[in-house]
């Protein structure tokens, strides 16, 4: 059984405690002689309530959804290097980073009230040189600081619950990632490093095992599936890069 079933029967087993520890409040009220309306009332507001908390908590299992180890120093000196040279740059608090092994180009960004975090695939340093792997870690960086970040985080848990990912979207907008390119160049001022790695990207692939429902977390299309994922083609990022 893979991390997403495990992740799957986590969802449902902490949604069915929420549901039975509702009804076990609203029974308890109505022992104490409340009313059925009264009772009833709590039991709601107490579903609503942890339903909430559960959001919030989803948050933090997003990450073991998505994978990873930890990247140290030692064995991923590039990635370290250049982020470091970002952050202090322009002032970013530095992020966690992760390195999940795909041979993929592409990386996700997570962020929780505690910490940001990056995810590479392992395959983006194998095919990025220097200056490309700037431009795709600057579009991340300038991604993680997104204030809708938190609550795509959020949806990303929901989606996990197989009957509400029929209630939630989680396509991104060609407009949004169009605009994040151009903000990252402004990081590295250099367009061409980001257009190199997007062509790259498109070359080698950005494909990632079971990301249906955290597609919106990674800055290129991570499905195969740009029809419905909502991410622009790398053509089209690159044809409007090259008009800066």
């Amino acid at each position: 059984m893979n991390n997403n079933s495990l992740n799957r029967i986590r969802t449902f087993l902490s949604l069915l405690t929420l549901v039975l520890l509702s009804a076990v409040l609203g029974i308890l009220v109505r022992a104490f002689g409340f009313s059925v309306g009264i009772s009833a009332g709590v039991s709601v507001l107490g579903f609503f309530s942890m339903f909430i908390f559960l959001g919030r908590w989803g948050s933090s299992q997003v990450q073991h959804q998505v994978g990873g180890r930890v990247a140290t120093q030692e064995e991923f000196p590039r990635l370290h290097n250049a982020i470091d040279g970002l952050c202090l740059s322009h002032g970013i608090e530095a992020p966690v980073l992760r390195v999940l092994d795909a041979p993929s180009v592409n990386v996700a960004t997570l962020s929780t009230k505690k910490e940001n975090t990056l995810v590479v695939t392992s395959g983006t340093f194998l095919n990025l040189g220097v200056v490309e792997l700037e431009g795709l870690l600057a579009l991340a960086l300038v991604r993680m600081q997104e204030p809708m970040l938190t609550k795509e985080m959020q949806k990303s848990f929901w989606m996990t619950i197989p009957f509400a990912r029929h209630f939630i979207r989680n396509a991104v907008k060609t407009d949004d990632i169009l605009l994040l390119d151009q903000k990252s160049v402004a990081l590295t001022r250099f367009p061409p490093g980001l257009i190199g790695a997007l062509e790259a990207a498109d070359q080698e692939g950005t494909f990632v095992e079971g990301s249906s429902s955290t597609s919106q977390l990674w800055v290129l299309d991570p499905t195969a599936q740009l029809a419905t994922s909502g991410h622009p083609s790398a053509s089209l990022r690159c044809a409007a890069l090259s008009e800066l």
